[in-house]
């Protein structure tokens, strides 16, 4: 089991080293199928480790409470250098171990999230090494079109407050398989870790969240008991202060140089959307779409990368790859038609996207102007333009065959595999061919 980023940097080894490399391929392959068989019993030492730090911690400090005040003001700052220490070793003993974890670019801003009383007090959000025992509320956070996260809330020793965000769902392959491209890409993602049934930090969340749900709402805790039963979760970094795109003070946050720059961010974004048809975050090629931009959270400040957007969830649906199907030939020809107006003439605003902007404001009352629909064309071109200079038929493959081995066991429907055999990457490859013909 690999992170994102050594997955990442694999598929672009390979690619350039695929003939020379062909038996140490196999030869690591092996040596990672003997790390996933152990990898729960791996999982297990890491969370014993951690106890015992507590536990000798605790000690320590009771120890400490005979000395004098100023004993205890030097043996504090001992503690907390040691805790320090011991931190660092868990995570770094935790990135040693095979663990499944997708490590996504870091985002410096957080999400806004209503009625929470600790969104003040948060202090930090740390996906790794959770203590599921020391969990003292969980909310839902509804970003829309049904896309349902939990803020799970922890508090530790040090009365310091942690939250991450949780997410299942019934596409959560097709999720993954996004999520990988999307890192290939450098698009802005939150840092993320898978988490199958068959781990036992599994069934230690599924107790935490089930108790502290019993206490305080009944709904929300039948809610968590179907979502356990889909056997995979996301562990998501939290972020707070991010808003919607329909909670947006439009007129304010796409105006001057730096409104420009979202607005040209979000073209990009539209690019990789229309290349997975995510139809959850693309009122541009289908019609009728319930939601514009779902899943984006918008922020005042960029981060690290000069990214003022998040990408919450996103999403690959791929078509039935028969030329003779007629929503493959439907989506295909619009995706050319849009392609051949923004190209053609990238500095006038084509007929899509003012409709797309017609249908935003219809739905939402907000009123871009032609220029913000044009700057939305350019990054829609930067966008495409870096998706065929990343993005190849072979990285497509070679990303969908290691997921097919990245978890231990299937849920007893078979929801991993299943997902896998959604993805067809004929459609994808397709796609991928239409948008180098333009460039």
């Amino acid at each position: 089991m690999k992170t994102i980023k050594e997955l990442k940097n694999n598929l672009f080894f390979e690619k350039k080293n695929k003939k020379k490399n062909n038996n140490n391929n196999i030869e690591k392959n092996t040596t990672n199928n003997n790390s996933n068989s152990n990898l729960k019993n791996e999982n297990k030492n890491v969370i014993e480790n951690n106890n015992n730090n507590n536990n000798n911690n605790n000690n320590n400090n009771n120890n400490n409470n005979n000395n004098n005040n100023n004993n205890n003001n030097n043996n504090n700052n001992n503690n907390n250098n040691n805790n320090n220490n011991n931190n660092n070793n868990n995570y770094n003993n935790l990135e040693n171990k095979n663990n499944i974890e997708f490590n996504k670019n870091n985002i410096d801003n957080s999400i806004n999230v209503n009625n929470n009383s600790y969104a003040q007090m948060i202090q930090y959000s740390n996906i790794h090494c959770i203590d599921w025992s020391s969990l003292i509320s969980v909310h839902k956070l509804d970003l829309g079109s049904s896309n349902i996260f939990l803020v799970a809330t922890f508090l530790n020793n040090s009365c310091e407050y942690n939250q991450v965000l949780l997410k299942s769902s019934t596409t959560i392959v097709q999720e993954v398989y996004a999520s990988v491209l999307e890192s290939i890409l450098m698009l802005p993602i939150p840092e993320m870790r898978l988490l199958e049934f068959s781990n036992d930090e599994y069934l230690q969340m599924s107790r935490s969240l089930l108790t502290i749900s019993s206490k305080t709402n009944r709904s929300l805790h039948d809610y968590i008991k179907l979502e356990l039963l889909k056997s995979f979760f996301l562990i998501m970094e939290y972020a707070p202060n991010g808003k919607s795109f329909k909670d947006l003070d439009y007129k304010e946050y796409f105006s001057g140089y730096s409104g420009e720059k979202k607005l040209n961010q979000l073209g990009q974004v539209i690019a990789f959307d229309i290349f997975c048809n995510n139809s959850d975050r693309l009122p541009l090629i289908w019609d009728n779409v319930s939601s514009h931009f779902s899943n984006i959270l918008f922020y005042d400040i960029p981060n690290r990368n000069g990214w003022y957007i998040s990408l919450m969830n996103s999403n690959v649906t791929c078509i039935n790859n028969s030329s003779f199907t007629i929503g493959y030939r439907k989506y295909i020809t619009r995706v050319k038609s849009l392609f051949y107006s923004i190209f053609k003439r990238p500095n006038i605003e084509s007929n899509q996207i003012k409709k797309m902007r017609e249908s935003i404001s219809k739905s939402y009352k907000i009123n871009l102007s032609s220029s913000s629909g044009i700057s939305i064309q350019r990054g829609l071109i930067q966008g495409v333009q870096l998706i065929i200079s990343r993005i190849s038929i072979s990285i497509l493959t070679d990303t969908k065959e290691k997921l097919r081995h990245l978890v231990k066991i299937d849920s007893t429907i078979n929801a991993w595999k299943k997902g896998l055999d959604s993805i067809h990457l004929p459609f994808l490859s397709d796609l991928l061919e239409t948008m180098v013909l333009f460039c």
